[in-house]
């Protein structure tokens, strides 16, 4: 087995394990208690994983927390960017699927287990912050820049950790959101060849959920897809212009 993808399998079924053991324990310990102490225990054990994640692999450098290719002078305009990229794509996939009818909601007893999970501070925490610092390191910095490092085609790396971001999300509407946002931002990854825009999409992404813009009329999500693609294209080309991608490495 190739070096590379044998040390991407290690870290990933590390990353594995603490995004379900602790999670498993909460619930485990929670099944004591009635609700909704229960999902307490459960979010400040998945917070807890997140957090142990976050430092062992930052602390170990097992997945390098640098601006990459982005030069010193350039990284808060890549900042800003970022945020830009993240409003405008949430907002063009939110207006597409109003425009076309398809509704992202979870419905019924899945609705209220969703809503419970991400309610209280643990919550916010883990939703906004946490777990998208989690999932970028999974899918950006272990996958997709394991499968880098190898022979493997970029386009080719970029679509698998898509596909397996995607596949964390559920099927349906919301296995074609996360396919495409999981896209882009390995985009980003391998042009910028840093985890950080990644990271600033993902939590600008999820924090941009609380925003509520439906039962607008189409013309409404009309104005606001049309925007949305003009500046996420800007977002984009800016991107490609600014970082040059490093054939010899990927951080």
């Amino acid at each position: 087995m190739d070096d590379g993808i044998g040390k991407t399998i290690k870290l990933f079924l590390l990353w594995l394990g603490l995004f379900l053991a602790l999670p498993i324990i909460g619930a485990i310990v929670g099944r004591f208690f009635t609700s909704p102490a229960n999902y307490e225990i459960l979010k400040w054990s998945q917070l807890l994983g997140y957090v142990l994640m976050i430092i062992i692999f930052f602390g170990k450098r097992y997945v390098e927390l640098s601006f990459g290719h982005i030069e010193r002078r350039m990284v808060w305009p890549a900042v800003g960017m970022s945020v830009l990229i993240a409003a405008s794509q949430a907002f063009v996939l939110f207006s597409a699927l109003s425009l076309i009818d398809v509704d992202l909601q979870f419905q019924g007893e899945e609705l209220e287990r969703r809503q419970r999970l991400v309610s209280g501070i643990a919550g916010i925490l883990n939703a906004c912050i946490f777990a998208p610092i989690g999932e970028e390191i999974c899918f950006r910095g272990i996958i997709l820049g394991g499968l880098l490092k190898t022979r493997c085609r970029p386009w080719l790396a970029i679509l698998i950790s898509a596909l397996l971001f995607a596949l964390l999300h559920g099927l349906g509407a919301n296995f074609v959101t996360a396919l495409l946002f999981g896209i882009l931002v390995g985009w980003l990854y391998w042009r910028t060849g840093s985890i950080i825009p990644g990271i600033i999409i993902h939590i600008s992404n999820n924090s941009l959920t609380a925003i509520d813009i439906s039962n607008r009329t189409n013309t409404f999500y009309l104005i606001i897809l049309v925007v949305g693609l003009v500046l996420l294209a800007y977002g984009v080309w800016w991107f490609w212009k600014k970082c040059k991608y490093d054939t010899e490495e990927v951080k």
